[in-house]
């Protein structure tokens, strides 16, 4: 990718995001988020296959009902980022099934094993001839011996499927995380932080709204650049550092497309989340970052920060959409500074 495709990328990403919500508003699609992953990703371009989908749908002017939303994400959105989670599913499904097997086996074994037993203990009430006595223990030793056997295989089968199970578990929650992290932060990506949007919006309590701060960092293309893209992506990593220690609690930091980043603060009032953006926004400033090559400083960063709380009855995508535009707000001021919406 070029470089100029790669600084569009960043400075496009809410802009995608805005041009997704008027084409939802229009063919009546509801405002969940796994309807947002579609239209973002059909109107972002990253996904033709799904784009060629839709373009045939509004032709034939289908209804976007429910079922076909859910087809739609199933099949060109979740499929293709949760694919090793389904196959983690059947794997489980398949060791359970065999664990299964060898219960059944088991217990045909001891029933036969306890049948023996009986006839045995029978035939010992019968019997006065010593070689018809020794007859039978030499059953019962074998008849013990062979239960015995199978009841070592069934344990040693039964330790290896736990540990295939542990591994399973392991395996999927590895994909849980990295299906909402970004990659190059590990902070929580986008799609992440619209769940944790409207989670916060459910739970708050009375008099109690989020608030939410949108930041980006200052002439991000001139540190592209002046540096190259990888000291750039030291910068957002920076950057996400800062967020990760001064955020605590509830409160959700999120990487929201190429330089932009968010801190979701449940229960936090305006001046509160003024304070939170300010730590953030000096922490920044006063850093002085070097060059690991040759230890020439980068010069100053600075992010701009916007804060919106949350309104009666709003659209989460408004919500972030009003903090999206305070950032604008502190970006045409001048940048290296906080807004409110």
């Amino acid at each position: 990718m070029s470089a100029a495709a790669q600084d569009m990328e960043g400075e496009t990403a809410a802009e995608f995001l805005r041009m997704a919500v008027p084409l939802m508003s229009r063919l009546q699609i509801p405002a969940t988020p796994e309807n947002y992953a579609i239209w973002y990703a059909h109107v972002s371009g990253d996904n033709q296959e799904l784009s060629t989908e839709i373009g045939r749908l509004i032709n034939e002017k289908t209804e976007f009902t429910a079922a076909v939303n859910a087809q739609l994400y199933r099949q060109y959105v979740a499929d293709h980022d949760l694919g090793h989670v389904d196959q983690i599913r059947v794997d489980l499904n398949n060791i359970l099934c065999e664990v299964g097997s060898s219960l059944n086996e088991a217990g045909t074994g001891a029933r036969s094993f306890q049948g023996t037993l009986g006839g045995i203990a029978e035939d010992f009430t019968e019997k006065e001839d010593l070689n018809d006595i020794r007859a039978l223990l030499t059953t019962l030793v074998k008849e013990t011996r062979q239960m015995q056997s199978t009841t070592s295989a069934m344990q040693n089968n039964f330790e290896e499927k736990s540990k295939e199970i542990d591994n399973l578990q392991e395996q999927l929650q590895r994909e849980r995380k990295r299906a909402i992290t970004d990659p190059l932060t590990g902070l929580y990506n986008r799609f992440a932080l619209i769940d944790k949007l409207n989670a916060a919006v459910g739970e708050m309590d009375e008099g109690e709204r989020p608030s939410l701060i949108m930041l980006d960092i200052d002439h991000f293309k001139a540190i592209n650049d002046t540096h190259g893209h990888l000291i750039g992506d030291r910068v957002i990593r920076f950057v996400a550092q800062v967020l990760q220690k001064n955020t605590k609690g509830k409160d959700t930091a999120a990487r929201y497309g190429g330089e932009e980043f968010t801190v979701l603060l449940p229960g936090t009032p305006s001046v509160g989340a003024k304070s939170v953006a300010e730590v953030i926004r000096k922490a920044v400033a006063n850093a002085q970052l070097v060059r690991a090559d040759n230890k020439q400083p980068l010069g100053k960063i600075t992010i701009s920060a916007g804060i919106a709380t949350y309104q009666d009855e709003e659209d989460v995508m408004e919500f972030i959409n009003r903090a999206d535009q305070a950032l604008y707000r502190s970006k045409n001021e001048g940048r290296n500074r906080t807004s409110f919406a």
